[in-house]
């Protein structure tokens, strides 16, 4: 429900009705987009009022117009109403999305811990001995290379350049 308190923060005119049932017989009750309608067709039909005297309206036509019970509705729900309800609307919708994105957060920040400790296990189980298992496989070959003799690697070219290339 929409407080009068709230109602009357909208605009500083004073109200007729105080309570948001008496509205339209209850059209609040019903939600913010059936007021919304209910003003709709109203404005539509005062307008339609207005385009038949296609801009020359009797005194008396503009009175009974402007005095006119649904008239009277269309003023409250635009200036009163309407007005609290929407801004009423929009601060639980925004609650909503902050809500939303608060929990979209959470989950980015655990699908971010769960995707660096799956990378840390990766690195300890796999890469590291890996890098490992290799280091030794070229220490090996270094170690055979060292047990040839001088003169042959030397001669050689694709030894010479790899004992050159340790030192």
């Amino acid at each position: 429900m929409i407080s009068l308190e709230f109602a009357m923060l909208q605009n500083l005119n004073p109200m007729t009705r105080r309570n948001c049932t008496l509205i339209g017989k209850g059209v609040l009750n019903s939600g913010l987009n059936a007021a919304s309608q209910m003003y709709i067709s109203i404005a539509e039909s005062v307008n339609a009022i207005t385009e038949a005297t296609r801009g020359i309206p009797s005194m008396a036509q503009l009175v009974g117009t402007l005095t006119s019970p649904d008239y009277d509705m269309a003023v409250d729900l635009l200036v009163f109403w309407l007005p609290a309800g929407f801004s009423i609307e929009t601060q639980l919708y925004f609650d909503e999305q902050m809500d939303s994105l608060a929990n979209f957060v959470s989950l980015r920040s655990t699908m971010l811990a769960v995707f660096l400790s799956a990378l840390a296990m990766f690195f300890f189980l796999v890469f590291e001995p890996l890098v490992c298992e290799m280091d030794m496989h070229v220490k090996r070959v270094r170690a055979l290379l060292v047990m040839i003799p001088a003169e042959v690697a030397m001669a050689t070219a694709s030894l010479r350049n790899a004992l050159m290339s340790s030192v």
